[in-house]
């Protein structure tokens, strides 16, 4: 703050699991519903302001701020704080402004603090997490182990006959004894781009599943897993394309390392698919991402993105580039980037699940 001139930061929160990052990382408050304002002055203790309810009055005995209000109108709360512990032409940071603020409530900040100069500083958070402490660094992999067990208890309960909700509860049984309050998983029997939620549609012997899944696991952190299940051995192009995703995979970990950019690790990517002799026909997404508190976080990987990467960084990698044969992947996995390469979180492998 003191080195950006802010004399307060605002942080923004909502109920949107992929997006509660930054009131879990400074308040230790999961939000079960509804928005989150919390104010951070350069002098002085933090507030945080929730609605009225129980949430509030949780979150007032367990929120690692001492200072917890449940408010009825959290803007003009923030408001008459702000008006107090900064003055006119005082610069305030806003986390979150351009991305997780409402427009209503947006508006009525401008206007309540018009002479202020308020900025976004979302970067400021975000920069931040970029780097995990060794604390970080522990629990991402403590994170990661219980979503691994998740995606074990999916594949073991795949089983011709059953439903794909039958399969998909679960996982889901594993994830909340685990203490994943929130997550989804995705599936498609067939080899098309693209995942949807489950349906009472019952398996058959002859399809070939793909699933991806994501959890907010207790720790805070997202982890987020993919993989192609069948079962039977799946026929040479199936498996021929899944291996040509897993090498890519594998060649953007081996060569990611701090003070690349974005683009110099999706080159990579497309150099492996263009040696394969494979025919790019266009993209379906970014090719990998940083990951932590939030679902996506920078780096994304694009082409021509000058997005950093440093030391200690999370990044989850699934090529996002479509081939003339149009078969669709899933797999991936996180990673975090070290000096000598990208260390793979656990022991989670790639490789065509044969379900037995």
């Amino acid at each position: 703050m003191l080195g950006n001139g802010y004399s307060a930061i605002i942080l923004a929160g909502n109920c949107e699991f992929q997006q509660k990052g930054y009131i879990r990382y400074y308040a230790d408050w999961r939000l079960h519903g509804g928005s989150a304002y919390m104010v951070i002055p350069m002098s002085g203790d933090p507030i945080l302001f929730l609605g009225l309810g129980a949430q509030a009055e949780w979150a007032k005995e367990l929120s690692a701020v001492k200072d917890t209000r449940g408010v009825i109108d959290k803007i003009e709360s923030l408001l008459t704080e702000l008006r107090t512990m900064t003055a006119a032409g005082d610069r305030v940071g806003v986390v979150g402004l351009t991305n997780l603020v409402s427009f209503g409530d947006a508006t009525r900040l401008l206007r309540g603090l018009e002479d202020r100069v308020v900025e976004d500083a979302t970067h400021l958070v975000e920069d931040l997490w970029t780097t995990l402490s060794t604390n970080d660094a522990v629990a991402v992999e403590v994170s990661h182990c219980l979503v691994s067990r998740i995606f074990d208890a999916f594949r073991d309960a795949l089983r011709p006959g059953r439903t794909e909700r039958e399969v998909v509860a679960d996982a889901y049984r594993v994830a909340i004894q685990g203490g994943c309050l929130e997550g989804v998983i995705h599936l498609n029997h067939d080899m098309k781009s693209g995942t949807r939620p489950a349906t009472d549609r019952q398996i058959d012997r002859e399809d070939i599943y793909k699933m991806f899944m994501e959890f907010l696991t207790p720790g805070g952190y997202l982890i987020e897993l993919g993989g192609c299940f069948s079962f039977r051995a799946p026929n040479d192009g199936w498996q021929r394309k899944f291996d040509l995703v897993a090498l890519a995979i594998s060649e953007a970990m081996t060569a990611i390392r701090p003070g690349m950019i974005a683009d110099d690790v999706v080159q990579v990517i497309r150099r492996t698919y263009e040696k394969a002799g494979v025919e790019i026909v266009g993209r379906r997404l970014w090719d990998f991402h940083g990951q932590g508190m939030h679902s996506l976080l920078r780096p994304f990987g694009m082409p021509g993105s000058v997005d950093p990467i440093t030391d200690n960084m999370m990044i989850n990698i699934h090529p996002g580039l479509i081939t003339s044969d149009r078969l669709g992947i899933s797999a991936t996995n996180n990673y975090i980037v070290t000096p000598s390469g990208g260390r793979a979180l656990g022991d989670f492998q790639h490789r065509w699940h044969v379900v037995g």
